[in-house]
């Protein structure tokens, strides 16, 4: 069971309904936000609320609450948890707000690389993060169940959209690439958008390509940077982390730092 801040009030729920995606959620179509704390301290706050509050203007649902109430019932539902590293959850739904979290419980061999697997699946709204997950939910289900750390999204065309969970960089030469449209933009895409020292490009990618890359790895927030060493039955580069994915590693574990 989960304790949830409900409008300010405390509730119990099974973790499933409040699982965007579930066939028991139990709220309407709304959007979530998902972040960790380092700490006690939320990482990059600011940023997620930016996309939820712009988020909720671009399909008209009010929130129930103004911003600084909302970062009020954050701070409380953070502070009462005893875990120091947390993945908290924001749902914003019709007339409510529903703010809980849980251990962040990172796997660190996470870091030395991951199996990804690809599944002809597409988001209806890419550019948000909205409770009607099922699509998601299914790939990243598959996946899981595969012993693969995430499902990478594909048109019918074998074009390589976004993780189930997570967007998705390459690198060739020394510079970085990443799906400009049609995908989440994610706050660690962001930040690595915005602070690397590594030139960005927008590229398009295909199933085909992925064979030729290097490096590859994927970025969320609860994670941070995820290196991949394997595509389906394909091994990416020599098979572990390679040197610009590993300098940013580094790098985004400052920029955390900083920012709690």
């Amino acid at each position: 069971m989960i304790k949830a801040l409900v409008n300010g009030s405390w509730e119990t729920f099974e973790e499933d309904q409040l699982q965007p995606g579930t066939n028991i959620f139990g709220f309407g179509t709304g959007l979530y936000e998902t972040f960790r704390t380092r700490e006690h301290q939320p990482i990059f706050l600011s940023q997620h609320l930016d996309r939820l509050f712009s988020s909720s203007e671009s399909i008209d649902l009010k929130p129930y609450f103004q911003r600084e109430e909302i970062e009020t019932m954050i701070e409380q539902v953070i502070k009462e948890f005893p875990d120091p590293d947390q993945r908290t959850r924001i749902l914003l739904v019709p007339e409510k707000v529903i703010i809980y979290t849980m251990p962040l419980d990172l796997d660190l061999k996470m870091y030395d690389g991951v199996s990804v697997m690809t599944i002809p699946a597409q988001r209806k709204d890419p550019h948000i993060k909205t409770t009607n997950y099922h699509v998601c939910l299914d790939a990243y289900q598959i996946a899981k169940d595969n012993n693969c750390f995430d499902a990478i999204l594909i048109d019918e065309n074998d074009q390589v959209f976004e993780g189930s969970r997570s967007n998705i960089f390459w690198v060739r030469g020394n510079d970085l690439y990443t799906r400009e449209t049609d995908v989440l933009p994610g706050i660690t895409r962001q930040m690595i958008i915005m602070n690397s020292p590594y030139p960005i490009y927008y590229d398009k990618l295909s199933l085909l390509d992925l064979d030729g890359l290097v490096e590859v790895f994927l970025t969320n927030s609860g994670s941070g940077i995820i290196p991949v060493v394997k595509v389906n039955n394909s091994q990416i580069g020599l098979g572990r982390p390679g040197p610009i994915t590993r300098d940013l590693l580094d790098l985004y574990a400052t920029w955390m730092y900083n920012e709690s």
